[in-house]
């Protein structure tokens, strides 16, 4: 019998014996046991494939589900057509997946955060960055700086050139018209670029430099009002040579002699104007090509050869912010109905001469320049530096050195603490003795009062108008008493202004060899009057209430006298009211003497208390202790 059914093409196939008689025979406890396995392990094997069955959800056949666990613990894949089981205790495909993608993009998102961080923090430009077609990329600001400036960008002439009738060019500048920007700027402007906004907006702009590149552009502010204003003169300059093209002022023959046919043009300053900032705005520097319109170009008129001729004679100047003179100006007039009517006679091409009145200046440049601080307006004041310490004479030095040469305008006021600045040891001031609170210190700067009280006489003789002065609270040894004038930084002050109607200038010097500093003013004198300063010691100061009768100080009183060049008086005004106090170890106080024996008091007669008040004729006594100044006046040329 064939074991595999009758087909002849197994023919070769081993056979397998059936004989039982080939097989040991085996116990029944042995045979239970077998079948007793055989049938636990099919249990199981059906155990596990409900299991698998139930978790993944899919309607499987008891068949299906042992077959892929048998495969599973043969380590076979399954058959095909056949779903391969997940591993047991696994979890599913989509969810590891979605996990995977998570942390792919949470590590992502840290390293672009981070990457953005030092991106924005970075000192240099991001790559590929230009401006003005020079790549600055990887440079820092000083860098490109440098960069930029060996490529041209400081064009040392930045001009805009416009060429306009008759010649003429205008020339704007970049620096004319606020329009000019440094190399360092442009490169501050780049660096800018790349580092604003946030940490995500810098590394977005990053990627964008990296991969396109990235242009710059410099943003240009141009003052239109300035360049209008350059426009509008130079076109100003040219109309007016276009309207006085072919005309002759004879001042000699007193005419105008003008060519009939000078043409005016219109120019739109507007528009040229526009064009001009434009080109600055774009750094595009050179020739501008400006077209002029010459079709309504008309004939010149009356009025405007009026306007552009007649003048009023006007004064030479001085100006004390350049410290030159200003040229007079010769006045012109014609009648112009006059000239109106000589016009319409002639004939075009024909030389119209129209009379004309020449007007001469009072002052004119030649004459002013002569007359420009040419007299001593009163005689040079000098004080002594007799008993001066070396540290008090330098002082006195450097004050008169900071007032020498100043000039005042018509109007214009001193100020002598303005003039000499602070005085400090660093500006070369040294310490020497000063009046301060009513004592004698060491000072920074001590001595310098002697160089304002001198100039304060000077100002008085020159007919000055004196606007504040304090005297000393003691007396001064080199000038009278009245004429001295305190100053401190801080306050007092010493100011005067300019009342003349020229210029003044301050002179002051110091001659060691002599030993005096002096001061003189120049200016021009018209008139030929002079001041004479009357000063005179008015009467004693009692300021001790327990001696009353004791004088610690005395008053002063001075007069400005003015005089014609003839010597009559013109003005006598009270110029100013000093008080003085003596120095304390100065003041002699009554020494306490026994009472004397009563006597019969005689009969009392008028008296009045010697040195007080009111004392006729303006003269005091001795001062106890020193001398006070005696009554004086007259121009002085030297105080000792």
């Amino acid at each position: 019998m064939k074991l595999f059914g009758n087909d002849s093409s197994r023919a070769e196939r081993p056979r397998l014996s059936r004989n039982t008689a080939d097989f040991a025979p085996i116990s029944e406890a042995k045979a239970n046991r077998a079948r007793e396995q055989a049938r636990k392990k099919a249990d199981r094997a059906r155990s596990q494939a409900y299991r698998e069955y139930n978790r993944d959800g899919k309607k499987k056949t008891y068949a299906e589900a042992k077959q892929e666990a048998k495969a599973r613990r043969s380590g076979t894949k399954p058959a095909a057509g056949q779903a391969a089981a997940p591993a047991r205790g696994g979890m599913g495909r989509g969810k590891k997946a979605a996990i995977i993608t998570v942390c792919v993009l949470a590590a992502l998102l840290l390293g672009a955060t981070g990457f953005a961080f030092y991106v924005s923090g970075t000192d240099t430009i991001y790559p590929n960055v230009s401006l003005g077609g020079v790549n600055l990329g990887g440079m820092t600001a000083t860098e490109a700086a440098y960069e930029l400036e060996v490529s041209g960008w400081s064009n040392s002439d930045e001009t805009v050139t416009v060429a306009l009738p008759m010649d003429r060019t205008l020339t704007v500048t970049a620096a004319e018209a606020g329009a000019s920007v440094t190399a360092e700027q442009a490169a501050q402007t780049a660096f800018d670029y790349c580092h604003e906004g946030n940490i995500f907006a810098c590394l977005a702009r990053y990627l964008r430099c990296l991969v396109s590149g990235g242009s710059v552009e410099v943003e240009i502010d141009v003052d239109e009002a300035a360049v209008e204003r350059l426009v509008d003169e130079a076109v100003a300059r040219i109309m007016n040579d276009l309207n006085t093209s072919g005309v002759e002022l004879d001042e000699a023959d007193e005419v105008i002699r003008v060519v009939k046919g000078a043409r005016d043009l219109s120019i739109d300053t507007a528009s040229l104007s526009a064009q001009i900032c434009a080109r600055l705005a774009e750094r595009s520097y050179g020739p501008l090509d400006f077209a002029i319109d010459e079709e309504n170009a008309a004939e010149l008129d009356v009025d405007s050869l009026y306007e552009s001729v007649c003048r009023e004679a006007k004064d030479a100047e001085y100006d004390g912010e350049t410290d030159e003179v200003i040229p007079s100006v010769t006045g012109v007039d014609f009648d112009k109905a006059e000239a109106g009517r000589l016009w319409d006679e002639a004939g075009l091409g024909d030389t119209v001469e129209i009379p004309c009145e020449i007007n001469e200046p009072e002052y004119t440049t030649e004459r002013f320049e002569e007359m420009l601080f040419a007299d001593s307006l009163g005689d040079p004041v000098s004080t002594s530096l007799s008993g001066s310490s070396a540290n008090r004479i330098t002082n006195v030095e450097l004050a008169a050195q900071a007032i020498d040469g100043i000039i005042l305008s018509p109007g214009e006021q001193f100020d002598y603490n303005s003039a000499l600045g602070q005085r400090t040891e660093a500006r070369g001031y040294k310490a020497a003795g000063a009046y301060s609170d009513g004592q004698v210190v060491q000072e920074v700067g001590g001595g310098i009062c002697q160089v304002s009280s001198t100039l304060y006489y000077a100002a008085l003789l020159a007919n000055l108008q004196i606007d504040l002065r304090v005297c000393h609270y003691f007396p001064v040894g080199y000038l009278p008493a009245g004429l001295d004038a305190t100053v401190s930084w801080g306050g007092p002050d010493f100011r005067f202004t300019n009342n003349r109607d020229w210029p003044v200038k301050i002179t002051a010097s110091v001659d060691r060899s002599a030993n005096t500093v002096t001061v003189n003013i120049v200016g021009t004198d018209t008139d030929g009057s002079y001041v004479v300063m009357e000063h005179a010691v008015t009467g004693y100061v009692y300021g001790n209430e327990e001696y009353p009768e004791t004088p610690t100080g005395y008053r002063a009183q001075t007069h400005r006298c003015v005089y014609d060049k003839d010597g009559n008086l013109l003005s006598r005004t009270t110029e100013a009211n000093s008080e003085y106090h003596y120095h304390e170890e100065d003041i002699v106080y009554p020494t306490p003497s026994p009472s004397p024996t009563p006597v019969p008091t005689p009969a009392p007669e008028e008296s009045a208390r010697p040195g007080g008040e009111g004392i006729e004729g303006g003269e005091a006594p001795p001062s106890p202790g020193r001398d006070a100044p005696a009554a004086e006046s007259g121009p002085i040329h030297l105080f000792t």
